[in-house]
């Protein structure tokens, strides 16, 4: 008869000699910590006054506690614990009992949990909440790498919580909602809006993969590291510039896993496609002799013929053929203009010659980075006047210099 007066009318009084309590029920319903979330039931529990919802706690991939107490209420109750039996149904016999002002379970799984609080003094009362150990799992698999993509296959399990109505027994659920999200290390655009992902041009590097599951806050990780197939060709090269011939070192740092290296030092468009490469090792030394803006291409093949390609955005400069001859110099030794030398660039012939006013030939050279000092055989000082040149030069792009004229040779006194 208590029983059936607790389940219809759940309005407790405290009776002392001249005293009635209120018991507020808002704030007296069964507690938890450490749950990584909690919510209502579906069902209600109606009262004279109010209505109300019992817990449902989650706890991730442990068990669970719950604490039991009168809040306001001072004095020691009598505690009756009992499991809900979805076979009977309803709550069985109790199989914990404790006094004093609050009782707490632990160590507890999944399912419902009602709890008897009496006094001597009359006090009897029903509270009820739910445990959900939750310990949703994630897998995942790659089902193809080649040079085109990589298939990711996602696998989320879930427990679906089951919890009844107390009264009518009806069998009720929380939602199987849950989110997920894909990573990878290092970073790649992964699209989490499906748990079978595609993944265009798969990275050249060592990747984890990592799916990622929240399920009512409880989260479940699954990380695969995959090796790559593919290769992403690069380079760098110094000196960008220069005059010819011009020796220009490659070097394919930038490259990622490569294991053969196809170069095209003057690349065209079609050049990859059907044109043979101009060197096959992987930091080559090229020499251009001819001037001009070259365009430089690299194709890389992985051990698993995956191939890349690279057409590096600034050419090769080689200058082109200059030569500029001037007609006076001063060699007094004071640093400035002691030498008559020529201005050069890109020569692949020179000659100097120069004459004295008698034309007697007193000196010459054939290297356009030297030139004459002002002396002849040997130390002596060429004396100050007017001398003769007679200088020439071919380009490495074939185009012809020659320079006569008179030189003034003058010195400080």
């Amino acid at each position: 008869m208590r029983d059936k007066f607790c389940r219809l009318a759940r309005v407790l009084f405290f009776i002392t000699v001249n005293t009635v309590v209120f018991i507020n029920y808002s704030h007296s319903q069964i507690t938890s910590s450490g749950y990584s979330w909690t919510g209502p039931t579906g069902y209600t529990i109606e009262y004279p006054d109010t209505v109300l919802h019992d817990n449902i706690y989650s706890f991730c991939n442990e068990t669970g506690n719950l604490t039991a107490a009168l809040a306001g209420v001072q004095g020691e109750f009598d505690f009756e614990w009992s499991l809900y039996d979805p076979g009977l149904p309803g709550f069985g016999p109790p199989f914990f009992s404790s006094r004093g002002a609050s009782s707490v379970l632990s160590d507890l799984g999944s399912g419902g949990y009602r709890v008897r609080i009496s006094g001597d003094n009359g006090t009897d009362t029903l509270f009820r909440a739910w445990i959900f150990v939750n310990s949703p799992s994630a897998y995942m698999e790659v089902v193809r790498h080649d040079c085109q993509v990589i298939d990711l296959a996602g696998t989320v399990d879930t427990d679906i919580f089951a919890y009844f109505d107390p009264i009518t027994g009806e069998a009720l659920s929380l939602p199987a909602d849950y989110d997920f999200l894909w990573s990878a290390d290092p970073f790649i655009p992964v699209s989490s809006a499906r748990l079978d992902p595609r993944i265009w041009a798969p990275p050249p590097v060592v990747t984890d993969y990592t799916l990622r599951v929240n399920y009512y806050s409880c989260e479940a990780v699954y990380t695969i590291t995959e090796d790559p197939v593919t290769t992403r060709a690069g380079f760098e090269f110094e000196p960008a510039e220069g005059e010819a011939p011009l020796e220009v070192m490659f070097d394919p740092g930038n490259s990622l896993n490569a294991v053969e290296y196809e170069w095209f030092f003057d690349y065209r468009p079609g050049d990859m496609d059907t044109g043979l490469p101009d060197d096959y090792s992987s930091d080559p030394v090229y020499i251009y002799y001819i001037p001009g803006q070259y365009n430089v291409g690299l194709r890389t093949v992985s051990s698993f013929l995956c191939e890349s390609e690279f057409i590096h955005p600034e050419p090769v400069n080689v200058l082109f053929s200059m030569l500029e001859v001037p007609n006076v110099f001063t060699p007094d030794g004071d640093g400035f203009n002691d030498i008559f030398e020529v201005n050069a660039l890109s020569l692949r012939e020179f000659h100097a010659v120069i004459y004295n006013r008698y034309g007697r030939r007193i000196f010459e050279w054939g290297d356009p980075s030297e030139g004459w000092d002002g002396k002849i055989e040997g130390n002596n000082l060429a004396s100050p006047g007017v001398y003769f040149y007679i200088i020439t030069g071919i380009g490495w792009d074939d185009k012809e210099y020659e320079f006569t004229g008179p030189l003034y040779l003058y010195r400080g006194r």
